[in-house]
């Protein structure tokens, strides 16, 4: 089986976002606070803020480079760093668009770490996966 350079790339994108939603959907969760009326509509709500910024600041930082460029170290590395500067910069977002003064020490410090950790799941899995077609 063949898959394209493309389609790696879109995998890796669009698993990233999966995780990201998925990462708010258990904070949401744990915190008691899913949209009983609509919870796709507020994980929706809640999540677009790391979305955009993951998206920027993957673009910017070369989070999702090019299939040929790939190594599990490379993958893993850019997303940390690319999270280390999304994920403040999200909460910041957030913070306006909810018009809330500040952001507690400790949500951002689960932010990064829990984060991180659904983000490195994910990629994990695709390196995985891409190691097993390799092989073929």
């Amino acid at each position: 089986m063949t898959i394209s350079s493309k389609t790696w790339r879109c995998l890796l994108i669009i698993g990233d976002l999966l995780a990201l939603i998925l990462f708010v959907l258990v904070g949401q969760a744990d915190h008691g606070t899913v949209n009983q009326g609509n919870p796709f509509g507020g994980i929706l709500q809640a999540s677009w803020e790391f979305a955009l910024l993951w998206l920027l600041a993957g673009w910017l930082l070369d989070a999702f480079p090019r299939f040929e460029d790939w190594a599990a170290r490379i993958l893993l590395i850019r997303a940390l760093v690319t999270w280390l500067v999304a994920a403040p910069l999200s909460l910041l977002l957030r913070s306006l668009v909810l018009a809330r003064l500040n952001i507690p020490t400790l949500f951002l410090a689960a932010t990064l770490g829990f984060g991180i950790l659904f983000l490195w799941a994910w990629r994990l899995l695709l390196i995985l996966l891409w190691r097993r077609i390799a092989k073929r």
